[in-house]
């Protein structure tokens, strides 16, 4: 981004990640939010897939974090109660 379109200020907040859906579809959006300090000004840009990379890898470990607690728990509460 070079400048503002509304203002022409080269001030801006750095990019903010969405992910987003329409009412409708089931596909997602990964988007930047671009917004101008000066006049509030905002712009959505999809991200690249260079981008996209450090994202995908945090969702992933998250996800496996996600999935593997549970299990864990679900097996080991049980085992506890019973042999505690």
């Amino acid at each position: 981004m070079d400048k503002c379109h509304k203002c022409g200020s080269s001030d801006w907040k750095e990019p903010r990640h969405v992910r987003t859906r329409g009412i409708t579809s089931t596909v997602v959006a990964n988007l930047n939010i671009i917004t101008c300090k000066k006049c509030g000004f905002t712009e959505f840009y999809e991200l690249t897939g260079k981008e996209l990379e450090p994202i995908k890898k945090k969702e992933t470990k998250i996800w496996i974090i996600v999935m593997v607690i549970p299990i864990i728990i679900g097996i080991g509460v049980p085992i506890w109660l019973i042999w505690g």
